[in-house]
């Protein structure tokens, strides 16, 4: 490109620079945009991971209990789905605590100190139909389903008279 001497410059001409303060903002909605759906995408493909992780689980809870009996308020559930410091069902598997070589299950980490040192005897329950003590690790648990409290039975034949005698 040849310059061009000054004084053959038209002065009529201005020179405008326009900035487009959009051009950086737009590249940066756009980079969030897509962050985010990659973002979602990534957290569906865990959900459906998860999902077909626990399913399973499910499912062989209730070929282990298959033959078990059950009413429409009561019905015998798995031990590691029951915290067993609240004596609650809680329908998810609950944290493993080791406690003198016995696995218990509890909700949090609070639970995991009182199973380990036993605090007000925790570990135990009381069958309803005898007033035995059970070790609630070995227990068969049966659910109340209004309340979601559980009861603790040192067989099955005690969980089905159980759950036979209290029908609706």
């Amino acid at each position: 490109m040849k310059p061009i001497p000054l004084h053959q410059i038209n002065s009529n001409f201005q020179v405008v620079t326009i900035r487009n303060p959009m051009g950086r903002l737009s590249i940066g909605v756009l980079i969030l945009l897509l962050s985010s759906i990659l973002f979602l995408s990534c957290s569906n493909k865990k959900k459906k991971v998860a999902e077909s992780v626990t399913q399973p689980t499910v499912e062989t809870s209730l070929t282990v209990n298959e033959g078990v009996a059950s009413s429409e308020n009561y019905e015998i559930v798995p031990n590691d789905k029951v915290c067993m410091v609240n004596d609650r069902f809680m329908g998810v598997a609950q944290i493993p605590i080791e406690a003198n070589g016995t696995t218990y299950y509890g909700c949090c980490e609070n639970c995991v100190e009182k199973l380990q040192k036993n605090l007000d005897d925790v570990r135990f329950g009381s069958n309803p139909l005898s007033d035995k003590k059970v070790d609630k690790a070995s227990a068969i648990i049966v659910q109340d389903k209004n309340s979601g409290s559980v009861f603790y039975f040192s067989s099955k034949e005690d969980a089905k008279t159980f759950i036979n005698e209290n029908k609706g």
